[in-house]
């Protein structure tokens, strides 16, 4: 059923392919082609982004430590990470111009401040965490890094810095392999999956991970932060790039076709679970770097023709 699956979606994806070159005409071909292009580098992207909801989870289950400390602890437990991000919000409008800005962060870092310390303080000096909690943080990343990222971007707009559109894309590409690499020096000397199999009665089975081989979870939560900021200069500057670039008459065409090459993204997803217990896991790691700097390179390969489609 899933290779049924997957050959759908590819097949939908060249089909989707072939009808935008038979049905563009000669002068909208250049705008099609580069948009096409960098569908195929978006289908790379979100196959390794999403490995964040299956072998980095599975990382989370097997390789990460069970309890955390009560400061860790802070970010595994809803009320008290809410807390502590209106503190540093409060930190950060300390530095705004306006009096009235300081006073309202002042304000803010001392009343959040002091009920992180009181969730902290009511917290055991060993929490239990759970695997599925690690899910939590790109979404809370988003949130968070959103502004920020946008504001670097409007900076550097006035400085007449900013990168263009297919740049983002392409130092995007960059951010997610340096997400992974973050990874793949957490894993080193851990033992591997395929090391812990053993064959009973024909069936495979798993030993449990060794204490030993578990990591502090900074290390996944570092990673899920920088594969958050790539996302954020990947995925929305990709449908302004469509928005940009796509004749008149195939906006929602084009649209779609953004979407087609995530459901084809999503759909290689298998490529992580089926190597999890085959390789080491920094060469597990060291896949989903490959594709995403050799997409990178790609794309700035083309960077002039992508560059000439916006204008």
């Amino acid at each position: 059923m899933d290779d049924l699956a997957l050959g759908m979606a590819v097949g939908l994806f060249v089909g989707f392919v072939a009808m935008m070159f038979q049905i563009s005409t000669k002068e909208e071909r250049p705008r099609v082609t580069s948009l096409l292009l960098v569908f195929i580098v978006v289908i790379f992207f979100w196959m390794s982004f999403h490995q964040n909801g299956l072998t980095l989870t599975f990382f989370a289950r097997d390789y990460t430590v069970k309890e955390v400390g009560a400061f860790t602890n802070i970010f595994f437990n809803l009320e008290s990470i809410l807390a502590f991000i209106g503190a540093i919000a409060g930190v950060v409008l300390l530095f705004n111009k306006k009096s009235s800005n300081k006073l309202i962060g002042g304000a803010m870092a001392l009343v959040f401040g002091g009920l992180t310390y009181y969730f902290v303080s009511g917290f055991a000096a060993s929490n239990p965490i759970a695997p599925e909690v690690f899910q939590s943080f790109n979404p809370l990343f988003i949130v968070s890094l959103t502004f920020p990222v946008m504001a670097v971007f409007t900076w550097l707009r006035n400085k007449n810095l900013e990168p263009s559109t297919p740049k983002k894309i392409g130092i995007g590409m960059f951010i997610a392999a340096l997400g992974f690499l973050v990874i793949l020096i957490a894993s080193i000397g851990l033992v591997s999956p395929h090391e812990l199999q053993v064959i009973e009665n024909g069936s495979t089975k798993y030993n449990p991970v060794p204490d030993s081989s578990r990591v502090i979870p900074y290390w996944l939560i570092s990673s899920y932060l920088i594969l958050t900021i790539a996302e954020l200069f990947l995925s929305p500057m990709g449908l302004s790039f469509v928005s940009k670039v796509a004749p008149a008459r195939f906006q929602g065409l084009m649209q779609g076709g953004w979407l087609l090459a995530t459901a084809v993204g999503n759909k290689f997803l298998f490529i992580g679970s089926d190597f999890w217990g085959k390789l080491d896991l920094w060469q597990l790691w060291a896949i989903f770097i490959v594709c995403c700097v050799l997409s990178a390179i790609f794309i700035f390969s083309i960077m002039k023709r992508l560059e000439a489609a916006t204008k």
